[in-house]
């Protein structure tokens, strides 16, 4: 075996000399400006058959490879501008996301003015599934002034009042609370008329606001604006909660029902203000 693998090595050591001095023979007589004979002629056919004979190979290999290399080549520079593209597209969803984002708090600027209150900006961290639409929690606290009890609002209208708060967080109290005990006061604009009532509760299956305690011989119609009354101390008046939507009366025909529209969407809360008082 190893007798054998010596012959073949000796074999295509021989070729290889051969080869060179074919070629070298080759060189020579292209360099000379003579005519050739029969036999130089017939070797240098010979000599240009064979390279491109043992060229040929070599040549679709390399030709191959160049392919290779270019589609290659290709491939990466897709690759690079697929990545791109894909980075662009999150960039301009992430600058679409921030422009919605820097356009909710520059809408913290409240379009009604309570002069005794100052607006403090928070984001909204937690939302419980269970208590969606009782209470929700924001990234301000006691640390940045804010107290139980104080009135939140977005760029609509009305969201709720602080119940909880811990030095850097606080736990707000939804308008749409399903707490019976949650009851505000709220007045509304008839004809530049004031008509006060009470927030009853909050009906989920229609995304009303109920508002009873209001005698049946006021007069109030559908489209009237509902805004907190500033009585009882705890919210500031002139904050608008919504729209009448439906009229009707109690069992007794006394007292007027009225199912108000709220202007927030309570399902959709991102970016809130708490209501300080200017002399704190």
């Amino acid at each position: 075996m190893r007798k054998k693998h010596f012959s073949i090595k000796y074999i295509l050591i021989s070729i290889a000399i051969i080869i060179i001095v074919i070629l070298a023979i080759f060189s020579y007589t292209l360099k000379t400006d003579r005519e050739l004979n029969v036999f130089e002629s017939l070797i240098k056919d010979s000599v240009i058959g064979v390279s491109r004979v043992v060229t040929l190979p070599f040549r679709y290999i390399g030709d191959k490879v160049k392919e290779f290399n270019e589609l290659k080549d290709l491939k990466k520079k897709y690759d690079d501008l697929l990545a791109n593209t894909e980075r662009i597209e999150s960039l301009n969803e992430e600058n679409e996301e921030l422009r919605e984002q820097l356009s909710s708090m520059k809408e913290l600027d409240i379009k009604y003015t309570i002069n005794e209150y100052s607006f403090l900006n928070a984001a909204v961290i937690t939302r419980n599934v269970a208590t969606w639409y009782n209470t929700i929690t924001i990234n301000k606290g006691s640390y940045n002034g804010v107290e139980v009890g104080m009135a939140v609002v977005n760029n609509k209208g009305l969201v709720g009042k602080v119940v909880n708060v811990s030095t850097f967080n606080a736990e707000v109290k939804l308008l749409s609370t399903s707490d019976t005990n949650n009851k505000i006061s709220v007045a509304v604009n008839h004809d530049k008329k004031k008509v006060y009532g009470l927030i009853k509760n909050y009906l989920y299956s229609s995304n009303y606001l109920e508002i009873e305690g209001i005698s049946n011989t006021e007069k109030i119609s559908v489209g009237d604006s509902v805004y907190t009354s500033g009585l009882g101390g705890v919210f500031p008046s002139g904050i608008l909660i919504g729209k009448v939507k439906e009229i009707t009366t109690d069992e007794y025909d006394l007292a007027k029902i009225l199912k108000v529209e709220p202007i927030v969407d309570f399902n959709d809360i991102n970016y809130v203000a708490v209501l300080k008082r200017k002399d704190k």
